[in-house]
Protein backbone atom coordinates (compact mmCIF):
# COMPACT_ATOMS: atom_id res chain seq x y z
CA UNK A 1 0.00 0.00 0.00
CA UNK A 2 1.64 3.34 -0.84
CA UNK A 3 1.30 6.07 1.52
CA UNK A 4 0.24 9.58 1.28
CA UNK A 5 1.97 12.09 2.47
CA UNK A 6 -0.04 15.26 3.37
CA UNK A 7 1.34 18.77 3.98
CA UNK A 8 -0.20 20.99 6.92
CA UNK A 9 0.72 24.44 5.62
CA UNK A 10 0.69 27.75 6.91
CA UNK A 11 1.90 31.29 4.92
CA UNK A 12 2.09 34.65 6.39
CA UNK A 13 -0.83 36.57 4.46
CA UNK A 14 -1.54 40.07 4.05
CA UNK A 15 -5.08 41.38 4.50
CA UNK A 16 -6.29 42.16 0.80
CA UNK A 17 -3.47 41.44 -1.21
CA UNK A 18 -4.49 38.45 -3.32
CA UNK A 19 -1.61 38.53 -5.77
CA UNK A 20 0.37 38.18 -3.10
CA UNK A 21 -0.70 35.95 -1.18
CA UNK A 22 -1.09 33.28 -4.10
CA UNK A 23 2.30 34.13 -5.14
CA UNK A 24 2.85 32.59 -1.41
CA UNK A 25 0.47 29.81 -1.55
CA UNK A 26 1.78 28.65 -4.82
CA UNK A 27 5.56 28.66 -3.30
CA UNK A 28 4.67 26.98 -0.37
CA UNK A 29 3.01 24.28 -2.57
CA UNK A 30 5.82 24.22 -5.12
CA UNK A 31 8.03 23.61 -1.63
CA UNK A 32 6.08 20.68 -0.02
CA UNK A 33 5.33 19.12 -3.50
CA UNK A 34 9.03 19.27 -3.76
CA UNK A 35 9.44 17.57 -0.86
CA UNK A 36 7.73 14.67 -1.85
CA UNK A 37 3.87 15.52 -0.15
CA UNK A 38 0.83 14.40 -2.57
CA UNK A 39 -1.64 17.23 -1.00
CA UNK A 40 -0.99 20.79 0.67
CA UNK A 41 -3.78 21.83 3.17
CA UNK A 42 -4.01 25.31 4.00
CA UNK A 43 -5.87 27.39 6.18
CA UNK A 44 -9.32 29.37 5.31
CA UNK A 45 -8.94 32.74 4.06
CA UNK A 46 -5.14 31.80 2.76
CA UNK A 47 -5.99 33.84 -0.20
CA UNK A 48 -7.98 36.70 1.34
CA UNK A 49 -5.37 37.10 4.61
CA UNK A 50 -7.13 37.24 8.09
CA UNK A 51 -9.53 38.86 8.88
CA UNK A 52 -10.74 40.74 5.99
CA UNK A 53 -13.38 42.64 7.88
CA UNK A 54 -15.12 45.15 5.57
CA UNK A 55 -13.43 44.13 2.30
CA UNK A 56 -15.84 41.24 1.84
CA UNK A 57 -18.64 43.76 1.90
CA UNK A 58 -17.39 45.25 -1.35
CA UNK A 59 -18.46 42.93 -4.42
CA UNK A 60 -14.84 44.00 -6.45
CA UNK A 61 -12.85 42.24 -3.69
CA UNK A 62 -15.04 38.87 -3.16
CA UNK A 63 -15.12 38.38 -6.99
CA UNK A 64 -11.99 38.76 -7.10
CA UNK A 65 -11.16 36.29 -4.61
CA UNK A 66 -13.20 33.95 -6.92
CA UNK A 67 -10.88 34.33 -9.57
CA UNK A 68 -7.54 34.22 -7.66
CA UNK A 69 -7.07 30.24 -7.96
CA UNK A 70 -7.67 29.54 -11.74
CA UNK A 71 -4.23 30.35 -11.99
CA UNK A 72 -2.64 27.72 -10.82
Amino acid sequence: MRRLRIALCQVNTTVGDLEANVDRVVAAQREVSDAGCDIAVFPELSLAGYPPEDLVLKPGFVEANRRAPTGW
